[in-house]
């Protein structure tokens, strides 16, 4: 049983390294920072941003700062990979959004952090954060 204990700390030791690799899921060094950007508001009083899904599976801006109230995304795909937006956990979704086209959805949120995601691309980390204050 001696050989286990160092076997399980060599295994524990790979998967926290690969965690912790970042990038998509062969931890691919070459991702792209995490790409920020605020919501404007637009004539009618609505926070407005677009967000854009690639075809290496990530959302540009990948991390959204909105103010309590009212904020329209729209999400436009840039590459052959189709994707949706959802936020959670309030579960509003853009419904597949294909290949130069783009879908908007409304949601009223308070302070606080909300996800968003691509419900077809989750297990490949394609995922981004509202952040409300």
């Amino acid at each position: 049983m001696a050989v286990a204990v160092p076997v399980a700390s060599a295994l524990l030791s790979v998967l926290a390294v690969g965690a912790c690799s970042g990038g998509g899921p062969a931890g691919d060094p070459s991702e792209s920072p995490t790409t920020m950007a605020s919501a404007t508001v637009g004539a009618n009083g609505m926070q407005e941003i677009t967000v854009t899904g690639d075809d290496q599976l990530r959302y540009e801006p990948s991390v959204i700062k909105a103010k309590p109230g009212k904020l329209r995304i729209t999400l436009r795909t840039t590459g052959g990979t189709p994707h949706d937006l959802e936020v959670r956990p309030v579960k509003i979704n853009t419904g597949l959004v294909s290949k130069d086209q783009e879908r908007s959805i409304e949601v009223t949120l308070s302070r606080g952090r909300y996800d968003f995601v691509c419900t077809f691309h989750l297990t490949s980390n394609m995922v981004g954060v509202i952040d409300v204050s």
